[in-house]
């Protein structure tokens, strides 16, 4: 468009779910089109000369620049690190109460099954003495045993909205812990249902169920300290050099 092109080599690649790279959509092109058609005119216009825009500019430009110096020197030395697991443990620890639930938790494992029939068959295994695990790893070594399940979760922590359908989240409150559960109709299929561990709102929970949280605080406290001492550093380095126009008691520095 005009003196502007778009190649090939300009675009950004996207893939689709099997890894080939999609075709040039008419959406893009027309996007460029409209981008370039715009910043042209703002061009004829001298939108970019204006004083006001140079000082958006100058200030994007500093944010970019302090983001990417805050990225290097701060955050992402402290982000690759790591946090050890005693430094987690201890952290849970201290917080007290802090970590205290605020809705009620279940510790579960299930299988979803699409007959009935399957899902009976499994219980009853189980039931027999038959390690779950076992048990389900004998069903999906079949394919026809394989195709019958649609979904499974080991040692997962559930909260009412996160097990779903509302039947199979009452079945995990009502249901005595390891037993196996009779075949709950769902409009998805028949669960199976096993529950490891329940919680109350209000209760602490197990240090791994809130593990990412307190790690995701103790790297929100390493890097506002990492930050603190990098001002420091740059402070000592520095003169600050602060006028006051209102006051004639001269310059205040630090």
């Amino acid at each position: 468009m005009n003196n502007a092109v778009l190649t090939q080599e300009d675009l950004v690649v996207t893939r689709d779910s099997l890894g080939a790279p999609t075709a040039l959509s008419k959406e893009y092109v027309n996007e460029w089109i409209v981008t370039e058609l715009l910043f042209q005119e703002a061009e004829r216009r001298g939108v970019p000369d204006a004083p006001a825009f140079q000082a958006q500019l100058e200030n994007t430009r500093k944010r970019l620049a302090v983001a990417a110096l805050l990225q290097q020197e701060v955050y992402g030395a402290v982000d690759t690190a790591g946090i050890p697991d005693e430094a987690i443990a201890a952290a849970f620890t201290a917080a007290g109460d802090a970590y205290a639930l605020r809705e009620d938790v279940v510790q579960a494992t299930l299988v979803l099954f699409r007959d009935r029939e399957a899902a009976s068959s499994f219980r009853t295994t189980v039931l027999k003495g038959t390690a779950w695990d076992e048990a389900l790893r004998r069903v999906i070594a079949t394919p026809s045993g394989a195709s019958q399940i649609v979904r499974t979760a080991d040692h997962r922590y559930f909260t009412r909205t996160t097990l779903y359908p509302e039947e199979l989240w009452r079945l995990a409150r009502s249901l005595p812990r390891e037993e196996v559960s009779f075949p709950l109709r769902a409009a998805d299929g028949y669960y199976i249902l096993r529950v490891h561990q329940s919680f109350r709102q209000g209760e602490l929970p197990p240090l791994d169920y809130v593990r990412a949280e307190v790690r995701e605080h103790l790297l929100m406290d390493a890097r506002r300290q990492k930050y603190d001492d990098f001002i420091r550093t740059l402070r000592e380095r520095h003169t600050v050099d602060i006028r006051d126009a209102a006051a004639d008691s001269g310059a205040v520095q630090e």
